[in-house]
């Protein structure tokens, strides 16, 4: 027997919905923000400047900029920016993932990895009181913080991340760094340059102290007072200096102080050792260090310091004196080096797991929901676009535990599309119409939908606030799937279950081609008249 259905939603209101229009604006934000494709031949140019050192990039990226045409028309504004974008590219190469080689061009993302997926170091540092600074409050870890930041910028590693632990502690994370004990050694020192004067009696022969050396009185005058440093190569013998230029306030006392002290000895030490070195490339010992000796005032407010430096010394030197000075001592707790075959490694069984649970997912949706269960897995393969993209808007850095929250959210994301499709059946069990049953059961399982959701959220919520950096990662990724899910179930699947013609059926129910339910019992009898006809 036919039935009539009951009125049902006209397709002039869902042209006019938009729904259909906000998806396919999220699609096109989620494609052209995730995925990015440029010749092969510039990814490659951007690969290699990503593989120099540090300080070669420094010289490639400014001989390439001044190589620009119109470069010597340029305001400084626009060098640096040229500037800029020209290291941006090395940063992108770093962070590169590469899906696939089309035709001379290649579809890359850029994902931001964490850690244990690119490789790198990571580093638990401790703040130490000091005579000068008896306790470690949240004003003396701001000054670490950034002094620690500016020393690792220093050495090309991008996407660092430094971070509070407790009250006295940071954990500084350096993925891809390519010298681990460069950047121990930039970090944990405290980089305190000081000048002082020596010591006279009253006859005019220098004080010794007990240690057998010349006694040092401080003038006040430290690194804190230059504008900027920098290494530069000496005249001859393979040997290099920092010159210096001072701040005003620096250069007048650098200027009263010289004019003083004419004919006698100043010394200058980094932290706490004099900056000369002797052959072995070590700081000379405070018994046999003797300061320069004053000939003259120097009124200029600049200067150099020579002290056997090579190379790498005089470059770390200028980088601390730019970066400045802890203003507390710090000891390094504990290091944490992955290496980047194990990221890979990583990266590669988190690929797999991720894909095979968003495959089960999709089956088992079919299986269960057949044309519905298609519309759902639609869908999530949105969902995971639209994830993916936020990611890397935001940026999130994706860890091991942040993928593991990303996969969790896949599970998620389907159950409401299993609440909404039970409330639907039920609607067209009571004789519903199939449009309306579909309004009527995402509006009943929307109030379900949202207090479970609201309910994760706020337990990523006190993840985010009470828990370590991994447990972080793992809220942040968790976070961000909820709140997609909640924008692909409501709209996406509940627009393209419109689009399923009746005649296909859904749920399992059965429609003929004007739209009427066709009822179990007649299917069946219809099937019993066909049989007997073939008999």
């Amino acid at each position: 027997m036919l039935s009539p259905s009951k009125p049902q939603v006209s397709s002039g209101s869902f042209i006019k919905d938009w729904k259909p229009i906000a998806i396919i604006g999220v699609l096109i934000w989620s494609l052209t923000t995730l995925l990015q494709i440029e010749p092969e031949s510039v990814v490659n140019d951007w690969q290699k400047l990503a593989a120099m050192p540090p300080d070669v990039l420094k010289q490639e990226v400014s001989r390439r900029v001044e190589a620009t045409p119109g470069y010597a028309k340029m305001n400084e504004y626009e060098k640096e920016d040229l500037y800029k974008r020209t290291t941006d590219n090395a940063q992108t190469a770093n962070n590169m993932q590469i899906i696939k080689h089309l035709n001379g061009h290649v579809l890359f993302t850029t994902l931001k990895l964490g850690l244990d997926l690119r490789g790198g170091s990571q580093l638990l540092l401790q703040a130490l009181p000091s005579k000068l600074v008896p306790e470690i409050t949240p004003q003396v870890m701001n000054g670490v913080e950034t002094v620690i930041n500016n020393r690792i910028n220093s050495l090309g590693v991008s996407e660092t991340i430094v971070q509070r632990s407790g009250k006295d502690r940071l954990i500084v994370e350096m993925p891809g760094i390519k010298d681990p004990q460069q950047a121990k050694d930039r970090i944990g020192t405290t980089a305190l340059l000081e000048f002082k004067e020596m010591a006279y009696d009253e006859s005019g022969r220098p004080l010794i102290g007990p240690n057998g050396g010349p006694v040092w009185k401080d003038t006040g005058l430290t690194g804190a007072d230059f504008k900027h440093a920098q290494g530069s190569p000496m005249v001859s013998g393979g040997l290099w200096r920092v010159s210096f230029e001072f701040k005003p306030e620096g250069a007048k006392k650098f200027g009263q102080m010289t004019s003083r002290l004419v004919g006698r000895q100043i010394g200058i030490f980094l932290d706490g050792e004099p900056t000369d070195r002797g052959q072995d490339g070590r700081p000379v010992s405070l018994v046999e260090y003797r300061g320069v000796n004053v000939r003259e005032p120097i009124l200029g407010g600049t200067g150099e310091i020579t002290g056997n430096f090579s190379k790498d010394q005089a470059v770390d030197l200028s980088v601390k004196l730019n970066a400045g000075a802890l203003p507390v001592p710090i000891k390094i707790l504990e290091e944490r080096t992955v290496g980047a075959t194990l990221g890979q490694d990583s990266i590669q069984k988190s690929l797999v797991a991720g894909a095979v649970g968003i495959a089960a997912v999709m089956v088992f949706m079919i299986l269960i929901y057949g044309w519905p269960g298609l519309i759902a897995d639609i869908a999530l393969i949105l969902y995971t676009i639209t994830t993916l993209a936020i990611f890397k808007a935001v940026p999130v850095t994706l860890t091991l535990a942040g993928i593991a929250g990303f996969i969790l959210s896949v599970g998620m994301a389907v159950d409401a599309n299993i609440l909404i499709f039970e409330r639907t059946k039920e609607e067209l069990n009571n004789g519903k119409g199939l449009y309306v049953a579909i309004e009527n059961g995402f509006g009943r399982a929307f109030t379900s939908i949202f207090d479970s959701n609201v309910n994760s959220l706020i337990a990523c919520g006190v993840l985010m606030l009470c828990g370590t950096s991994i447990v972080k990662g793992f809220a942040v990724t968790l976070a961000i799937g909820v709140a997609v899910s909640m924008f692909t179930a409501i709209t996406a699947t509940r627009s393209m279950l419109h689009l399923i013609p009746k005649s296909m059926g859904m749920f399992g129910h059965k429609y003929d081609k004007k739209g009427h339910e066709i009822k179990k019992a007649q299917i069946f009898s219809g099937a019993e008249i066909k049989k007997e006809e073939a008999l």
